[in-house]
Formats: structure tokens, sequence, C-alpha cells
């Protein structure tokens, strides 16, 4: 008999690493002989560095209630839940619904930011937010130290981890990779949605620092410009800074074969575990970023440097740094191409989760 799950959360577009997530389970899953039904809550097209706040757009969430009776129809509720309070909220008819329909009730964390929300929250809306978690049967973090957001509220064996991937579509043979890959110059690359937290304002003005002083830097950048962060007079008047837009399968393939470095000086509140690190991993890319969420869970000193957050100079420094280190560049770009072929391919995660699903149903 077919298991059957309905998959609640964001899908593409626009484009984001809960969204991709999403998108790869509901493929992986079909393919694993799972019956899948999904409903779609994201609400726009573009991407914002506001959460938490409750907008007349945020209210369109409201039509994907016309939806709640699928639940009905599926063995398990799946749902990558929000960090925010209104993150959490906005879910309560479908965990209702499933916790009355007896379902299986399963909430996946993409971040680092629900226990932080949960301590600030005071009187009844801690009461709701400790309450509508509590209704999971079971929870799935990125990695082991983002277990601690769910453990106020699921008991300890309750809790999954399951790492993130890259996409097939960026799978080259390492002996290929290997032929095609330039380590004699530094090429830095930023693949994020541009959101200030992301930590591309202060790359940028580590550039710009390191222009002035005569140091020659390349630069790509791509993701979603995000109307709140205008960064076009970076890009205008930084030689060698290209935003190169939106970028998916063999034109994200060709960015990150491109360059030797990806930098995500992230400071992002609801970080978890980057999809583009790990993309940038699979690349043969030496990674430069921070001390942040669940980031050191897949980057340590052995195949990463860690810039310190919000740090211009530091960064700057770190830039400089590589700039005639060609062989750490190199070490730890092979490493980390090795590293994420044998830990962090799409056909892992979707296997791994399979299995946890599983134990979930049974």
């Amino acid at each position: 008999m077919q298991n059957k799950i309905l998959i609640i959360g964001p899908f593409p577009p626009p484009i984001s690493g809960v969204s991709i997530a999403n998108l790869v389970v509901s493929k992986g899953l079909r393919k694993k002989n799972w019956k899948v039904d999904k409903i779609n809550s994201e609400y726009s097209e573009s991407i914002t560095h506001k959460h938490g706040r409750i907008s007349f757009k945020k209210l369109y969430f409201i039509r994907t209630y016309l939806l709640v009776g699928k639940v009905l129809f599926s063995k398990i509720t799946y749902i990558t839940i929000g960090q925010s309070y209104f993150g959490v909220l906005k879910y309560l008819p479908f965990i209702v619904l499933a916790k009355i329909a007896k379902k299986k009730l399963v909430v996946h964390l993409h971040g680092n930011h629900l226990l932080k929300e949960y301590n600030v929250l005071k009187g009844l809306k801690r009461i709701i937010f400790r309450k509508l978690i509590s209704m999971f049967d079971y929870g799935i973090v990125l990695s082991e130290s983002l277990r601690n957001n769910f453990e106020p509220f699921l008991k300890k064996e309750s809790i999954f981890e399951l790492h993130n991937f890259f996409e097939e579509s960026l799978i080259l043979p390492p002996e290929k990779l290997i032929q095609q890959k330039e380590y004699s110059e530094l090429r830095v690359v930023f693949l994020s949605n541009l959101i200030e937290e992301k930590g591309i304002n202060i790359l940028l003005e580590a550039v710009k620092k390191l222009k002035a002083k005569g140091i020659n830097i390349q630069l790509k950048v791509a993701g979603n410009k995000i109307k709140e962060n205008n960064l076009s007079n970076y890009f205008n008047t930084l030689d060698g800074v290209d935003y190169v837009g939106v970028v998916h399968g063999e034109e994200k393939q060709k960015l990150l074969l491109w360059s030797n470095v990806f930098c995500l000086p992230t400071f992002y509140k609801m970080e978890g575990q980057p999809i583009s690190i790990l993309e940038a991993m699979a690349m043969g890319n030496l990674i430069l970023t921070t001390n942040h969420a669940g980031i050191t869970d897949v980057c340590k000193e052995q195949n990463a440097i860690f810039c310190e957050k919000e740090n211009v100079e530091d960064l700057a420094n770190k830039l400089e740094e590589l700039v005639d280190d060609q062989n750490q560049i190199r070490q730890k770009g092979l490493l980390n191409m090795h590293y994420a072929n044998a830990y962090f391919t799409e056909e892992m995660f979707i296997e791994n989760a399979n299995k946890i699903l599983l134990q979930c149903i049974n």
C-alpha cells in the first residue's frame, strides 16, 4: 500500500533554501513510491528581509486554508515551519486538524532561530507558540547543533538530523572538474539572496577597501535582488565586480566552476545550513564564511576560513591573505569536492529523508 504525505511549505518561486528543499523532497519521495500532495505556503514571488511582521500581503496566506481538508487524505502532514511567531501561527489550522484526525505530524526546521524566538515571547503568545510546536510528533533539523531548537517541545528521540544537499544538476565527475578548475588566481563568488544580513554589503565594502589599496579582486554575485537593499552603486562603480542575476542549473554550475572561493559572511538570524555552501563545496571551492547557525557542522578549519561577523576589516584581511595563497585555495577546494560528494548528494538526502519518514509513519 502506497504511503501518502502532504508537504506544506514554500515552493519556488522565489528560490530559497527551503523552497528548493521542498521541491526536491516532493520529487524524490515520488520516486520512492510515496503519493505526494502539497500546499504551497509562499505568498510572494520576491524575497524580503522582513520577518515576523504581519502585513496585508502576508494575509494572502489565508487562501491556503481553503485547502486544509487535504490533511485528511494523507498519513503524514509534513510542514517546513517558519521561525517567527507568525511563521508558526499561520500553520495552526493544519496542525490542529492533523492532530484531531490523528495524522502523524512532522516539522522540518531549516534554521536556528526558533528557540530564540520562543525565549523572547511573553504571555499568551509564548503559550500558543509552545503548544503548537509541541503538537508535532517528530522534528527534523539540518544538523546536530540545531537540535536544541526542538528540545523544549519534543522528546529527544523524536528529533532527527537531515543534512542539506547539493542539486544533481551540479554534479561533475571529479576528474572532469579538476581539469576545468582554475586555481592560479583568486576568483570569488557570492551566491545567495542579496539580503544585507547574508553579508553581501560587508563583502562589497571589503572588496572596495582592497581595490582602494590596489589589490585586484574578481567577484561575481548571483541571487535575487532585494528592493530594501539597493546595491546598484557597488555594481556600477566597482571594477571586476559583476552581478549575474539569478542562476539555475547549468548557469549555476558554470559560475561555481569559474570560482574558487565561495564567500558568505552571513549573520542572517534565520540561517540554518545554506544549500549554497554545499553546492560550492561540490564544485571545488574553498569556503569563506562565519561561525553562524549550523554552518560549523559542515565547515571546519580543514576546509574553510572563518571571518568575524559584520566586520569589513577582518573580511578584507582574509581575502587579501588568499590573493597569494593558491595552494590553500586548491587544497581546501579539492578537499571540499570529495567531502560534498561523499556526504551531501541529493540522492543521499532523499534516501535519508525516506528512512526518517518511514520511521515516523510506523
